[in-house]
C-alpha cells in the first residue's frame, strides 16, 4: 500500500509511459478547470464513467454515498493494482494485510475480486481531494466509509496491470 498527495508524488509516475499518462489524467481530475474534473463532479450517486488507457489500464469515475463501518466490503485484487483518488468529498478506507484476513469468497477471475471477512487487524486512512491510495494484491481494503455522516463522494479508481507497477523501497 502507498498513500500520497498527488502534487507531491509526481516522480512515482515516471517509470513507464502508461503511468505517465495516468498521472496526466489524475492531474486533470483534480484541476477544477478541466473537462475531466467537470465530468466527475457532475456524477450523481450510483453513476459511473470509464476511461481506457493503453497497456490495459482503465479509470472508473464514480459517485456514491458513503456508508457506516458495519457496511464495509473488504476486497483485494490479483491482476490489477487499484489507484484510488477522491475528487469531491471525504471517505475512510480500512486496510489489512491479506495474510491476516480470512477469505469469504475466493478469487472471481472474471472480476479480479477476492472478498474477505472483517479483520481485527485493520488500519484506517482518510482520503480527500488529491490524496491517492494505491492498493496491491496484498492489501485487503474497504472504502466508502463515512467520516461522520453519509456524504456524496466523487472519485476515480484507476486499475493498472500489476506488471506495470513497482512500489520499490
Amino acid at each position: 500500500m502507498f498513500v500520497g498527495y498527488l502534487p507531491d508524488i509526481i516522480s512515482k509516475f515516471k517509470k513507464n509511459e502508461v503511468l505517465t499518462k495516468v498521472f496526466g489524467y489524475l492531474w486533470e481530475a483534480i484541476d477544477e478547470e478541466s473537462e475531466v474534473f467537470a465530468r466527475i463532479s457532475n456524477l450523481k450517486a450510483g453513476e459511473t464513467f470509464e476511461v481506457y488507457f493503453d497497456g490495459g489500464a482503465k479509470a472508473i469515475e464514480q459517485a456514491y454515498l458513503t456508508k457506516t463501518p458495519q457496511e464495509a466490503f473488504y476486497e483485494s485484487h490479483q491482476a490489477m493494482v487499484d489507484f484510488q483518488m477522491l475528487i469531491n468529498g471525504k471517505e475512510i478506507f480500512f486496510v489489512s494485510p491479506h495474510s491476516l484476513c480470512e477469505i469469504k469468497t475466493p478469487l472471481d477471475s472474471t472480476k479480479d475480486l477476492i472478498e474477505y471477512h472483517k479483520s481485527p487487524y485493520t488500519s484506517s486512512i482518510l482520503l480527500f481531494r488529491g490524496n491517492l491510495a494505491v492498493f496491491e494484491s496484498i492489501d485487503v481494503h474497504a472504502g466508502g466509509i463515512s467520516v461522520n455522516t453519509s456524504e456524496l463522494v466523487q472519485k476515480v479508481v484507476v486499475k493498472i496491470p500489476k506488471e506495470l507497477i513497482k512500489l520499490n523501497f
